[in-house]
C-alpha cells in the first residue's frame, strides 16, 4: 500500500494548484482574447514606438513576440539564478522573489484597457518571467520533498493538481465574465479585469503552505552572501553543463524535449489567439474550450502515467507526439466552432501526460546524486522551448497573412522531437 502523502508533499503539490491559475486565466484564456478584442481592438497593423526602434504588426503576432521575449529573458537569467540558489541553499528565497514578481504583474493587469498595448504586454512579460523563474526553484525542491521512489507519483500529482486548480479558477472567472450580475459587477470590462486580480490572490494564498511546510535543503553554501553565491553558481553551472554532455542519453533527451515541448508550449500560448483570428470565436467558446482542456487534463495525466508504467515511457511519449501531429493537422483544416471543442478535448488527453512522463523519464536518465542540478537544465530547456515556437508562429503569420499557416508549422517541432527521441535508449525497456 502506498504511503500517505506527507504535509511537505501536499504543500509542494498545492503550489502547482496555485500558480497554474496564471497559465489558464492570463496566458491561455482570458487575457489573449481581451488583448485582441479590447486592448488593441483594431484588426489592422498596430505600430508600437520605443526609444530605439518601432514595430508594426497585428495583434496576434504582437502576442507571439511578447511570449517569445519573455521566454528568452527567463532562459538567459534562470540558469545563473538556479545555480546561485543551489550554491547558497536559498531556493525558497528565490522562489519567493519570482513568485512575488508574477503575483504583482497579474494584479497590475487589472489596470489594462483599450489602447494600453505596451503596458499590457509589459505586465504579461513580467508575469511570465515570475511564473517561469519560480518554476525553476519549485522543481528543484522536489528532491527535498520526497524520496526517489515517490518522485514520479508526487510529480504527476503536482501536474494533476495544477490542471484542477487552474481549471476551477478559470471556471469561476468564466462565470463572472458571462454573468457579472450574479457577482454584483456592472456590464463592461470590469469582470475581465477582476479575473486578473483573482489570479494574484489565488496564487498568493495557495502558495503559503509551500513556504511553511517544504524543506529547503542546502548544497554546501550554508547561506553565503549574494556575491559568493553568484560566483559559486557560475562555476557550478559550467561544471554541470560539461557533465550533462557526457551523459549522452540525458543530453539527447533534453534536445528532443526542447523540440517537441516547443510545439506544446506554442499551442498553449497561441490557441485562443488562433481561435479568435481564424474562426471568429467569442470568449465563451474560447475560455470554455480551454476549461474543458483543464478538466480532461486532470484524469488524463494520471491515466497517461499508468499506461506509461505498462507500455514504457518512451513508447507513450512517441504516441503522444503522433497525437500532437494529428492535432495540428486537424487545427489547420478546422472551420467550425464545434471542431475547436474537439481539439481542446484532444489536447487535454495528451498535454499533462506528455509533460509528466517527460519529467519522470528524464529522472531515470540522469545521475541521481546530481538530480537537482540536472533538473535545473530540464527547467531551462522548458523555457528555451517557449521562444522559437511563438516566434515562428508570429513570423509566419506576418509573412503569409494567416495564422492558419502558423499553426501548421508547429508540426515541425513534433516531428523533429520524435526523431531525436528515437535515438534515446529507454533504460527500463532496453
Amino acid at each position: 500500500m502506498a504511503a500517505k502523502f506527507t504535509q511537505a508533499e501536499k504543500a509542494w503539490c498545492l503550489y502547482d494548484w496555485a500558480n497554474s491559475s496564471f497559465v489558464t486565466t492570463i496566458v491561455a484564456a482570458v487575457l489573449p482574447v481581451f488583448f485582441v478584442s479590447t486592448v488593441v481592438a483594431d484588426p489592422g497593423p498596430v505600430t508600437l514606438k520605443f526609444h530605439l526602434f518601432e514595430i508594426t504588426s497585428n495583434s496576434q503576432s504582437l502576442w507571439g513576440y511578447a511570449m517569445s521575449l519573455a521566454a528568452l529573458l527567463v532562459a538567459i537569467g534562470a540558469p545563473v539564478f538556479g545555480a546561485m540558489a543551489d550554491a547558497g541553499g536559498k531556493r525558497k528565497l528565490f522562489l519567493g522573489i519570482m513568485t512575488t514578481v508574477g503575483i504583482i504583474s497579474s494584479a497590475l493587469l487589472f489596470f489594462s484597457g483599450p489602447g494600453l498595448v505596451k503596458f499590457t504586454l509589459a505586465m504579461v512579460i513580467l508575469g511570465q518571467i515570475g511564473f517561469a523563474g519560480a518554476n525553476v526553484f519549485y522543481n528543484s525542491l522536489l528532491v527535498y520533498v520526497t524520496p526517489p521512489a515517490r518522485r514520479d507519483l508526487i510529480s504527476s500529482r503536482g501536474f494533476a493538481m495544477g490542471y484542477l486548480g487552474g481549471g476551477l479558477l478559470l471556471a469561476l472567472n468564466l462565470l463572472m465574465i458571462k454573468q457579472p450580475g450574479l457577482f454584483g459587477i456592472p456590464q463592461g470590462t470590469l469582470a475581465v479585469r477582476l479575473s486578473f486580480l483573482s489570479v494574484a490572490l489565488w496564487w498568493a494564498g495557495f502558495s503559503i503552505p509551500l513556504f511553511k511546510k517544504v524543506p529547503e535543503g542546502t548544497v554546501g553554501g550554508n547561506g553565503t552572501d549574494f556575491r559568493k553565491s553568484f560566483l559559486k553558481g557560475i562555476r557550478s553551472l559550467g561544471a554541470t553543463f560539461k557533465s550533462i554532455r557526457q551523459h549522452r542519453q540525458a543530453f539527447r533527451f533534453l534536445l528532443s524535449f526542447l523540440l517537441y515541448n516547443d510545439g506544446i508550449q506554442t499551442i498553449i500560448m497561441m490557441a485562443t489567439v488562433f481561435g479568435k483570428a481564424e474562426l471568429g470565436l467569442d470568449s465563451s467558446h474560447l475560455i470554455g474550450a480551454l476549461l474543458l482542456t483543464q478538466f480532461i487534463g486532470f484524469p488524463g495525466s494520471i491515466y497517461y502515467g499508468k499506461l506509461a508504467t505498462r507500455l514504457g515511457s518512451k513508447k507513450m511519449l512517441l504516441i503522444g507526439l503522433g497525437g500532437y501531429i494529428a492535432i495540428v493537422l486537424y487545427a489547420w483544416r478546422m472551420t467550425e466552432t464545434w471542431q475547436f471543442w474537439i481539439l481542446a478535448g484532444a489536447v487535454g488527453l495528451l498535454q499533462g501526460g506528455v509533460q509528466a512522463i517527460s519529467r519522470s523519464f528524464y529522472s531515470v536518465l540522469i545521475p541521481q546524486e546530481h538530480s537537482s542540478e540536472y533538473f535545473g537544465f530540464f527547467s531551462i530547456s522548458s523555457r528555451f522551448a517557449s521562444i522559437l515556437g511563438p516566434l515562428m508562429f508570429a513570423l509566419i503569420g506576418d509573412i503569409t497573412g494567416s495564422t492558419r499557416n502558423s499553426i501548421l508549422s508547429i508540426s515541425v517541432f513534433f516531428i523533429a522531437g520524435g526523431i531525436m527521441l528515437l535515438t534515446v535508449r529507454d533504460p527500463d525497456h532496453a
